[in-house]
């Protein structure tokens, strides 16, 4: 019988494999950065984004993560230039789904549990934790930065 496994238990499991510290926190569903940054109650810099996006070249396609502050937007034309591709786009709810198996605002800023790779704002490395959510709206992810930038080895812009 095939276990199947959420999205929320994949990412602590392999955070907890890491070795590297991090905290789990449940709270209220936070539907948007103004509500998470109250619940949680952290700087709006600590808070992160992430994006699915499908890159595109004469190589062929594939998809991976961006991780960037919440506040910002994410510069795909930059990105783009960054890994070689000739096109990036964000995907569909529904890719997003399908490729990780999270809804919208729900994908944490890690790729290697997906068979992805991570571009990661390097502005984020100047906060001392980050805050992330991970499989639903409702439970997050305290780190160190530096410790995801190990982690994961990102691409940074």
């Amino acid at each position: 019988m095939i276990e199947i496994i959420s999205v929320k238990e994949r990412i602590v499991n392999y955070l907890n494999d890491s070795g590297f510290s991090f905290r789990q926190i449940n709270h209220s569903a936070a539907t948007g950065s103004q509500a998470y940054y109250q619940i949680l109650g952290m700087k709006y810099a600590q808070q992160v984004k992430a994006f699915l996006i499908k890159h595109i070249s004469d190589r062929g396609e594939g998809f991976a993560i961006i991780a960037i502050q919440a506040r910002k937007k994410p510069d795909l034309t930059l990105i783009a230039k960054k890994i070689g591709v000739s096109h990036v786009i964000p995907v569909s709810g529904d890719q997003l789904k399908e490729v990780t198996g999270c809804d919208v605002m729900e994908l944490p800023p890690v790729a290697k549990p997906f068979g992805l790779f991570l571009l990661m704002d390097k502005d984020l490395l100047e906060q001392d934790l980050i805050y992330f959510t991970v499989g639903g709206l409702a439970f997050s992810i305290a780190m160190a930065p530096q410790d995801l930038l190990r982690l994961e080895r990102p691409i940074l812009f």
